[in-house]
């Protein structure tokens, strides 16, 4: 039994330092991200148990079980490629995709389907080795992230995803989304009759927060392409 732990152990050390080392060169980073990838990689690999199909085979009854919209068991299916072949990124980019198609019947089934497909795209994307792959999964990404109202991150994801490539799809969803949920001003009040005038402004997130990065929201502008006489700092 201690054999066993110890082994598990060293497993997740080892898949640890393999999610970390992938996400070192990946502009887009989220912690929780990262530590629900290791989870959802050992959790997907006791669902599928030992595959004893080949990938080819597997493909085929996927296929099979998407023509028919039996969605939860392509899911299944996928489950199994992706725990043959981990390291594969269209495994999980193609497991993301097929998550986000199934109609979940509660509300915590579907919390339950966007936390995984969220990550099984973020490692779709930690083991894409190309531009284009990159691109796909943050775009699938961002979906699921605005899917469970993190605004923020899954802007980011999609932003990243054009950065990458541009798909009008994409940008439509980037745009709609930034007007609906982007950083802006939501209130302001001017103290003008003050020994010290101020002026107070409400914004759409915390400035003060770690994960609000000013270089992506804010554009400063020199005094002489400001209106008025005052200017901000």
């Amino acid at each position: 039994m201690i054999g066993l732990v110890r082994a598990a152990a060293i497993c997740v050390t080892l898949a640890l330092g393999l999610v970390q080392a992938q996400a070192a060169d990946k502009a887009f980073k989220r912690d929780d991200l990262a530590d629900a990838a290791i989870k959802l990689e050992a959790q997907i690999k006791s669902e599928a148990g030992p595959v004893s199909k080949s990938a080819a085979t597997l493909r085929t009854d996927a296929d099979v079980a998407f023509r028919r919209n039996d969605f939860r068991s392509g899911m299944q299916i996928l489950g199994q490629i992706v725990a043959a072949a981990p390291e594969d990124s269209g495994n999980w980019l193609r497991l993301a995709r097929s998550i986000l198609q199934i109609k979940p019947s509660t509300t915590s089934e579907q919390t339950f389907f966007l936390e995984r497909a969220s990550t099984a795209a973020f490692v779709a994307y930690l083991r894409a080795t190309n531009p284009q792959d990159e691109a796909d999964a943050l775009a699938v990404l961002g979906r699921a992230l605005s899917e469970r109202k993190l605004w923020r991150p899954a802007l980011d994801a999609l932003r990243l995803s054009l950065d990458l490539r541009e798909v009008a799809d994409v940008r439509g969803q980037y745009e709609n989304l930034r007007d609906e949920h982007g950083f802006r001003l939501l209130d302001y009040t001017v103290d003008s009759d003050s020994a010290s005038p101020r002026a107070c402004f409400q914004f759409s997130e915390d400035l003060a927060s770690a994960a609000f990065r000013w270089s992506a929201s804010i554009r400063r502008r020199s005094p002489s392409t400001c209106s008025g006489s005052a200017t901000a700092t």
